[in-house]
């Protein structure tokens, strides 16, 4: 079979594969003001409305939740939830953001760069699956930590009880390689 023969055989595939694929993004709307966070499902519980670190300076570009994402749709918290805690390789994420109304963040660690931020004013986005449930905002996220423990054994929350000194040693080291 000569190349010229399978032309339209690969533009006839090409096209099955463009029509099955929906490539189209829903723009997320402004939820209700009588809609509030979700407050727990799939072992994670709200955590309030975080920013995203993308335009951070000395980011990098790093998102706040960097390990895994999806989009799509459809999102809803418990979609976002449940993805999360499938994680990657059967590793529970530790959070869960959801951002924009259809793109869901996953990680074992929020970014030291990410900061809670007003929730009325930034995380008004409403998912775009699910209308009565908030699914972040423009650069910021609906933030979830995971609360049940046993589903990874060593699950840290913010604000953890980690010993104070862990914050001092990093500020130490800052400080060496800011010197040096």
């Amino acid at each position: 079979m000569s190349l010229r023969s399978m032309l339209p055989l690969s533009f006839a595939l090409l096209a099955c594969l463009a029509a099955a694929q929906d490539t189209s993004i829903i723009n997320p709307t402004t939820a209700a003001p009588s809609v509030t966070p979700l407050p727990s499902a799939h072992g994670y519980t709200y955590a309030g409305c975080w920013n995203e670190t993308l335009n951070v300076p000395n980011s990098g570009g790093e998102r706040a939740l960097s390990d895994m994402a999806s989009a799509n749709n459809t999102m809803t918290v418990s979609s976002c939830l449940e993805f999360c805690s499938r994680g990657d390789n059967g590793t529970t994420m530790n959070y869960a953001g959801i951002e924009y109304g259809r793109e869901c963040y996953c990680g074992q660690y929020l970014s030291a760069l990410s900061e809670e931020i007003n929730a009325t004013a930034h995380c008004v986005y409403s998912c775009n699956g699910n209308s009565s449930e908030l699914c972040g905002g423009r650069l910021a996220l609906t933030l979830y930590n995971l609360t049940d423990a046993s589903k990874t054994g060593n699950a840290w929350s913010m604000g953890s009880s980690q010993p104070a000194w862990y914050g001092f040693a990093a500020f130490v080291m800052l400080v060496v390689a800011a010197v040096l």
